[in-house]
């Protein structure tokens, strides 16, 4: 082969088959690229000036893409301390809900407290105040141990008449009328002598006293359990004279002893005619109950209502009564024998 000849590698290929780079330029090497999360294996010495400035800026920090992380290490004890954080953050919200439900109360209902009394009759209306009589009635008695009084109710009704009641002021008050035809119960309280006289002991301002007592203790248990608005009580009459002395109490009347229990106004057991004066209540019996009435029964023919009507008390007013009631029942009796004999 002369010298001017190319070698064949060298000659011009026009068909374009020979290729123009090296094939093995394009292989990777057998190290492999860095990959970044190798970064931090560079020699710092290898990517240095003279003067200590980094040759690659972009060069990855600890803890970046790729970087390596150590293992977490879990404490033998974290277990243990997690159930504590639970059980502690548990009676924490319980605390919480407690304390929420002794200021606010159970949800829609009111904060429980101390019952207001031991007992309570288990029905309303008619029923309850019936209960109610039967509870109350038997515990006063008088010296002997003997009850002194039968408690008898219909609710607001007397001899199966409802009854409305018309409240008369004092003249001193203005002597105006006013008409109580709210929700109420009526208790009679009757000895077993003529005209529900108590046939059996000597009367007397301390017997007296213990039957407002027990006039009381009735209206208090009403208004509290029954629902009702008023209350009256007929007191029993002293032999030979008619029923006409009744008390009347309104809910407004003893509202600080019906927020608070019975046994912080009554004492638990009721007294005796002796002991009723020195009992510990005695004070507030007599402040609750020293107005009285007179009762009388008016029907009206326009309405077709019956009154249950009260007027203040008074020792002349009660004597022109009874004088008046004495003549009705004579003439009633003598009308009586009339209507026999004509039969």
């Amino acid at each position: 082969m002369s010298g001017d000849e190319v070698p064949r590698n060298d000659r011009h290929d026009p068909a374009g088959t020979r290729p123009r780079h090296d094939p093995d330029a394009l292989l990777p090497s057998a190290s492999g690229p860095l990959l970044p999360g190798d970064a931090e294996v560079v020699d710092s010495s290898a990517v240095e000036d003279d003067d200590g400035r980094d040759l690659l800026p972009q060069r990855q920090t600890a803890g970046g893409i790729g970087a390596v992380q150590p293992p977490k290490v879990h404490s033998e004890h974290a277990p243990r301390f997690q159930f504590l954080t639970g059980a502690l953050l548990a009676v924490g919200l319980a605390a919480v809900a407690g304390l929420a439900l002794l200021i606010f109360g159970a949800p829609g209902g009111k904060p429980d407290g101390p019952a207001w009394s031991r007992w309570k009759p288990s029905a309303g209306g008619v029923s309850g105040a019936q209960q109610i009589a039967s509870r109350v009635g038997p515990e006063y008695r008088d010296d002997t141990g003997a009850q002194l009084v039968d408690v008898q109710t219909n609710g607001l009704a007397f001899k199966g008449t409802q009854l409305t009641v018309a409240l008369r002021q004092s003249a001193d008050q203005g002597g105006n009328i006013q008409v109580h035809d709210d929700k109420g119960v009526l208790y009679q309280l009757c000895g077993l002598g003529p005209n529900c006289a108590i046939d059996r002991g000597k009367p007397s301002r301390r017997r007296a006293f213990l039957l407002k007592r027990e006039g009381l203790e009735l209206a208090l248990y009403s208004l509290h359990y029954l629902g009702v608005k008023q209350v009256v009580v007929l007191l029993p009459p002293p032999p030979g004279r008619a029923q006409t002395v009744a008390m009347y109490f309104r809910q407004g009347d003893v509202a600080s002893q019906l927020d608070r229990p019975l046994t912080a106004s009554l004492t638990p057991r009721a007294p005796t005619v002796k002991t009723v004066t020195k009992s510990p209540d005695a004070n507030l019996v007599e402040e609750r109950t020293s107005t009285n009435y007179l009762f009388s029964l008016m029907g009206s023919s326009f309405n077709d209502r019956a009154f249950l009507v009260l007027d203040p008390y008074s020792a002349a007013a009660d004597d022109k009564l009874q004088k008046e009631l004495a003549k009705q029942a004579k003439a009633a009796a003598a009308g009586t024998a009339t209507t026999g004999s004509g039969g």
